[in-house]
Parts: C-alpha cells; sequence; structure tokens
C-alpha cells in the first residue's frame, strides 16, 4: 500500500467517516504509518523494520541486535557500543558525564535522560493535563503518554483474558511467550528460568544472548563486578560511564566528591570528616539510590561552599527540618562541632521567639522573667545530664499558657498590674490545672495585688486505667509472642506494662544501666538495680538490635539500648509511642495501671527506689490503690530487731 494511501485512510477515519479499516503493521499490528516493506508486499512501520536490521556486532560480539551504526571499516555496531564509544562530555543539565545531544533551542548538550525533562509540554486534548506531547490527533491536538496508552487499539485477541488490546507479547514475536499465546501486559509473566550468575530460578530480566546467559532481575539490578577502580570484589554495575564494571562504593565515593569539592577541586577541611564518614557506609548503594531525596548532602554541600567554617548559628537558620537535625548529628559525632544540648538550646530560641510576638514591653519582660527564672531554671535534666524531649514540651506548654493569659489581659484592656478579680476568675473558668501556674508565679512575685486564687483542686487519680484481664493479656502477648512486634518493641512495651516507665526514660536507657551475674539480669531503672523475670531478660540483652540508617551508622553510639536515626542519639520517645499505639498499648493508661498494681502488691519505699520515682510519689500511688503500708516500716524494723527463735 503506498504510504499517501495510508496516510489518507488515517485522515478518513479521524474525520469520522465509517466503513474503513485502519491499516496496521503487518508484523506488529499497530496503525502506523507504513513506510516500509517487508517480503513481497507486506507494509510495515519504521520500528518493526529497524527490528529486522539485525547482525553480530563488530565491538561486543552480541548476535541478534540492531544495527545502529557503522565503524570505520563498514562492520556494524549495536546501539549500546555506539553510545559507549561517543565522547563523554558533561551534560548541562544534571552535570554529569554523559553521551550528550545538542540543543536546537540553545546550543548546549544535554544527556538523554535531560532532554527527556526539558521536551516542551503542551496541554493533553483529552484529560487537560500539562504534560510531554506523545502523538496528536487528527486535528493537531496533543495527546500525553497516559492518554495514547488507554486509546491505543489492538487487533488481536489475548489468549488469556480475551481482550482485543494491544499485547505485550507475541506467540511468533521477538519476545516469545514460551507458551505459544498471545499475551496482553496484564496478562503476559516474564518466564522463570535458572539465572546464570546465582543459579537461582526466577524470572528473567535479562535474556540470554551468544554471549551472555539469562539474568535475574537481582543479578542484573546489583550484580558482584571485580571493581576497575579499587579491584574489589563487590556489588556494582557491569558497565558504566567509562565502559567498565565499577562497584557502587567507589559510585558513590565519587558522586560525594564531585558534591562537596569547592571551586579548586579540594574538599574543605571542615567537611573532610565528614565525607570520610559517608564514603565509609556500609551500604554505598542506598545513597545512589536517593541520592536526590538526600537534603543533608545538599545543605551540607551548600553551607560549605558559602562559609569558611561550619557553626551551630548556620545551622540553626535553615530551621529545625529533619535533614538539618541529621547534618548536625553527623558534624558533632565526627567533631566538627561541639557537642550541646540540642533540647535546650531549642526550647530557649522557642521561649525568644514567643516574648517577641508579644507587643506590650512591660507583658515582654514579666514573661522574660517567668521564662528565665521560673520555667527553664527549674527544667531538671535527665540522668545524662540533658533535657529530654518530655521535659521541653511541658516547659513549651507552659510558655504558650503564660502568653495567651497576657494575650487574654490584652483583649480586655488590661495589663499585669490592672488586673481585676474577674478578668482572673474568667482565665480560670476552663483547664484550672494547666492555667493556674503563671498567675500564680504573678501572684507570688507582688503583681497581682489584692487578688486572690481558688483553693487547689486535690488531685483525684489516675483517670483511665487498663482493665486487670486486658493489662496482663497485653503483657503475656508482649513476652511470650515473637510475631506481634519487634523485640525493641516488646522490651519498651514490657517496661511500660509491668515497671510504668515513662517512654523518655526508656529511650535513653545504655548498656551501663544493664548487669548480668550468676543471679540474673539486673536492670537499672531507680536507686536499686531490678531484677528482670525471664523472658523479659532475654528480650533487653538482646538489645540493642536495630541501628541508624546511613552514614549515622558507622558514627552509631553503641551505648544506648534504643538507637536513634541520628549518629550518636537515642530514639525519639514520641516515635516510639506511635509504635505502641499501633501494638493497642496507649502510654498513660498502661502506665497507670502498672503503677497501681505496684502499689497494692509493693511497699511505696520498695518500688519508689526501684523504678525511679520519688517516695513521696509513691506514698500517694499507695492511696490510689486503696493499700495501707503505714505499719510496714515499724513492722520491718521490730522484725529485724527482735528475730524469731529457733524452735
Amino acid at each position: 500500500m503506498p504510504k499517501v494511501v495510508a496516510e489518507f485512510i488515517y485522515a478518513a477515519i479521524a474525520a469520522g467517516i465509517t466503513g474503513l479499516t485502519s491499516p496496521g503493521c503487518a508484523l506488529c499490528g499497530r496503525p502506523r504509518t507504513l513506510v516500509h516493506t517487508h517480503g513481497d508486499s507486506e507494509r510495515i512501520c519504521t520500528t518493526c523494520y529497524s527490528r529486522l536490521l539485525t547482525a553480530t556486532c563488530s565491538s561486543c560480539g552480541r548476535d541478534g541486535h540492531r544495527i545502529r551504526s557503522r565503524d570505520v571499516d563498514g562492520q556494524p555496531v549495536c546501539p549500546r557500543c555506539h553510545d559507549r564509544a561517543r565522547p563523554l562530555e558533561v551534560c548541562a543539565g544534571c552535570q554529569e558525564l554523559r553521551g550528550l545531544k545538542r540543543s536546537t533551542r540553545d546550543g548546549l548538550g544535554y544527556c538523554r535522560s535531560c532532554i527527556a525533562r526539558r521536551a516542551p509540554t503542551e496541554p493533553c486534548s483529552i484529560c487537560g493535563r500539562d504534560r510531554r506531547v506523545n502523538a496528536r490527533t487528527a486535528t493537531g491536538g496533543a495527546v500525553c503518554t497516559g492518554c495514547y496508552d488507554k486509546t491505543r487499539t489492538g487487533t488481536v485477541a489475548c489468549d488469556e483474558c480475551g481482550q482485543v488490546v494491544p499485547l505485550a507479547a507475541r506467540a511468533d514475536g521477538r519476545i516469545g511467550t514460551g507458551t505459544g499465546k498471545n499475551l496482553c501486559a496484564g496478562c503476559y509473566r516474564h518466564p522463570e528460568r535458572e539465572c546464570g550468575i546465582c543459579g537461582r530460578t526466577r524470572r528473567v530480566a535479562l535474556r540470554a544472548t551468544t554471549v551472555s546467559p539469562d539474568i535475574c532481575a537481582t543479578c542484573y539490578q546489583a550484580p558482584i563486578v571485580d571493581c576497575s577502580v579499587c579491584g574489589q570484589h563487590a556489588l556494582g554495575r557491569r558497565a558504566t560511564r567509562n565502559g567498565r564494571p565499577w562497584c557502587f562504593g567507589c559510585q558513590a565515593t565519587d558522586r560525594i566528591d564531585r558534591l562537596l569539592a569547592g571551586p579548586d577541586g579540594t574538599i574543605p577541611i571542615g567537611v573532610k570528616e565528614v565525607r570520610d564518614v559517608l564514603v565509609a557506609t556500609h551500604r554505598p548503594r542506598s545513597i545512589l539510590n536517593n541520592w536526590d531525596r538526600i537534603e543533608s548532602l545538599t545543605l551540607l554541600a551548600r553551607l560549605a561552599r558559602q562559609h569558611d567554617e561550619l557553626s551551630h548559628e548556620l545551622l540553626d537558620a535553615e530551621g529545625d527540618r529533619f535533614s538539618v537535625g541529621y547534618l548536625r548529628a553527623l558534624l558533632v559525632a565526627t567533631g566538627v562541632l561541639p557537642d550541646r544540648d540540642e533540647q535546650a538550646t531549642r526550647l530557649r530560641r522557642f521561649a525568644a521567639a514567643v516574648i517577641d510576638e508579644i507587643a506590650d514591653p512591660r507583658h515582654q519582660q514579666t514573661l522574660g522573667r517567668y521564662v528565665r527564672w521560673h520555667v527553664i531554671a527549674r527544667a531538671k535534666p535527665d540522668r545524662h545530664g540533658r533535657l529530654n524531649a518530655t521535659i521541653s514540651d511541658r516547659c513549651r506548654q507552659e510558655i504558650r499558657t503564660a502568653q495567651r493569659f497576657l494575650d487574654h489581659l490584652t483583649r480586655r484592656g488590661r495589663t499585669v498590674d490592672d488586673c481585676t478579680q474577674a478578668d482572673l476568675d474568667t482565665w480560670l473558668s476552663t483547664r484550672r490545672a494547666t492555667r493556674i501556674r503563671f498567675p500564680r508565679w504573678l501572684l507570688d512575685h507582688g503583681h497581682l495585688p489584692g487578688l486572690a486564687l481558688p483553693d487547689a483542686v486535690p488531685a483525684a487519680g489516675p483517670r483511665t486505667q487498663l482493665d486487670q484481664d486486658e493489662h496482663w493479656a497485653l503483657v503475656r502477648r508482649m513476652l511470650h509472642d515473637e510475631d506481634s512486634a519487634s523485640i525493641e518493641d516488646r522490651a519498651a512495651a514490657c517496661l511500660v506494662l509491668l515497671y510504668a516507665q515513662p517512654l523518655s526514660k526508656i529511650v535513653s536507657l545504655t548498656t551501663d544501666d544493664l548487669t548480668l551475674d550468676d543471679d540474673g539480669t539486673y536492670l537499672r531503672l531507680g536507686a536499686e538495680p531490678l531484677l528482670l523475670p525471664p523472658p523479659l531478660d532475654a528480650l533487653v540483652t538482646s538489645l540493642p538490635i536495630a541501628k541508624p540508617f546511613g552514614a549515622a551508622s558507622t558514627l552509631a553510639d553503641q551505648r544506648w539500648l534504643f538507637p536513634g536515626k541520628w549518629a550518636g542519639h537515642h530514639q525519639n520517645p514520641t516515635s516510639m509511642m506511635g509504635r505502641l499505639n499501633k501494638l493497642g498499648i496507649t502510654t498513660r493508661t498502661s502506665r497507670n495501671s502498672a503503677m497501681l498494681h505496684l502499689a497494692a502488691t509493693v511497699p511505696p519505699a520498695v518500688f519508689a527506689s526501684l523504678i525511679g520515682i520519688s517516695t513521696g510519689a509513691a506514698t500517694k500511688w499507695a492511696g490510689y490503690a486503696g493499700s495501707n503500708w503505714t505499719t510496714y516500716a515499724a513492722n520491718r524494723t521490730n522484725a529485724t530487731a527482735n528475730p524469731p527463735q529457733n524452735q
């Protein structure tokens, strides 16, 4: 069929004329512009015509590949060898060494990936989205790739589902099905054969040729190669930009060096320590796979280029994003930055921002004194000398509540000096327990003359607690069901359910808190070590399980029983709380139940020293549990002074 006749038929069908049959390629069956002849009179498309032009490549020796070009001797060259032989230049888009094509728009060279990304877009005439043009309608309207695939029609029915749709494999086509069937994309499955590298029977990702065996997806994506750079036998790529094998470690090192290098090509001294940690990671492939999403590396490179010396203040200006905290932890762990209490620093920064939000200078001074001398000064650091996240959040809440009280007075046209009893009573009409703290401080420091606060409401005890059967069912599941959760989550859950430990304390446990002797395993939660019963002792002694990801794993502090994602840091208690909630364990409710059980069965002074609370708090919980231990100490004293006589 002449080309002009085929184009006339296509145009007529597009115009709505019925009774015509769209001519399809004699080989693939797809309606295309047929400009080539196959055999005596069959018309075929350009794609099928190029597939027929196969030969043995004179460079790699592979047979059955299309001829892309010919060498100086006129011998055929396959597309892969043709691309390898092209000179490599720096792409104007991605800055990588690639084979380039010159753009007609700006004259710069771009690699194939960047050309695809820079392709002009138009609104699709079918879905209306602004996308790259894959085809055009008879009237010239743009059709995106998604709509083009949906509107494609086939001429042969799938032998599995019976639908007349475009085929993914033909019984007699280039991609053989091995079953003699025509299959659509939904029914086609890659054949399963023995991998020529690992020997496993897996789906074939790269079919065998005359010079290579079938290769499964795993070995195709990450084969073990003899690296042409470092000489190691490691995971990598068989052919990279230099046409030779290259392991993932050397690829990651090359990318990191080019990212962190300054204008003179050298890496700044303050960044070199971090660079050494990055290239020493045990999973260089993760760096390559997530390269475009690792914001901390991009931030490090930008700061290193813009500043001669890195500091905490530079990172503070970048906000509180995860990538900033991750990079800060790396810089501290490598010694580039000095260590500091991050929670305390962020709390002071938060307090300063809240004070600046207040317009009245007198209120600013009052709130500043309250924050400095009451809230922050009374914030008790943990046993490691740092402010934990729980205390920091509580302080933030107190500061915000104080700010709202001052805003309450401002809206009523008042200041602290002329606040009336009505203003104070209105403020304390709801949520008195949290709202009364700032007014009480003001009253104690002479800021609310002549005013009175309501009497303190006595504590009513725990509001929520688990049913006993439900509580012990959770304990048994965490202790004995290995499939219920990870080891670290089961251990943390047991410490909450049995010993009422707060998550902020659990995540800060270290290997120094564990003691193993002939009597068993002891864990120090309070003044006295606690003997752990089996199988909880096995769970705790198996910690730590997880390590930080990426470069932080190299700098992981082995002390923490629950290491976090940042180098040298433990887990965030909020993250642990989220995981326990998914297991059906609500921290506050579970701790209340555990505390009531301890208070009902163990004297206050004893369990206070074991779980790390004050004797006064333990006595209060004993009262909630309805226990009477007032005569316990006297009885113990008498029993010690007058031991029973042997009969």
